[in-house]
């Protein structure tokens, strides 16, 4: 029976009593091996991502020149789109808009852009009169005409001077009740 093996016990080298040389050759020759083998795995995967790479760019079918042309005509873009929002901020500044109604502007000339700049500040300026009405009545619109409501604060502690009542003390004593 093999009950009286010991399942701890390494198993046998092959060892021919001559000290265990081939086993420790053995176990240099399969470390060997496998590190050759870890090498030319990395080796596989550089040679892969480098042929995908190339693969890449054959597949663009472009040349150099190609490249340069795609890359000149996006910087081109660029540059034209810096240019409108130059112009835009340089017309918004003049005609006085906000930075909101800036981004808002259309058309591709200085003289289109202030075109539009004009009918949307016609579009959206108050009525006149309303303006100037209001806040020389009622206080309802700020110093600028901008619409925006203005606070009509009274003191809560004195009387408001539309009742202006000269302040009499004992006429105020006179009236409170004593029991």
């Amino acid at each position: 029976m093999v009950d009286d093996e010991d399942p701890n016990k390494p198993p046998a080298t092959g060892d021919n009593g001559d000290g265990g040389d081939a086993g420790a050759g053995a176990k240099k020759a399969l470390d060997a091996e496998r590190a050759a083998r870890r090498k030319a795995d990395a080796d596989a995967k550089a040679a892969r991502d480098e042929l995908t790479k190339l693969q890449a760019t054959i597949s663009e079918g472009k040349t150099d020149g190609e490249r340069m042309t795609a890359k000149l005509v996006e910087l081109e873009a660029r540059a034209n789109e810096a240019d409108m929002r130059a112009m835009r901020a340089e017309v918004a500044q003049s005609k006085g808009l906000t930075a909101a109604q800036a981004r808002r502007l259309q058309g591709k000339t200085v003289e289109e852009l202030e075109a539009d700049a004009d009918e949307l500040l016609s579009a959206f300026k108050p009525a006149d009169g309303a303006a100037e009405g209001a806040a020389g009545t009622t206080g309802t619109t700020g110093p600028t005409g901008t619409g925006r409501p203005r606070e009509n604060l009274r003191p809560g502690a004195t009387p408001p001077a539309e009742n202006a009542e000269p302040y009499d003390s004992a006429k105020l004593l006179a009236a409170v009740p004593r029991g």
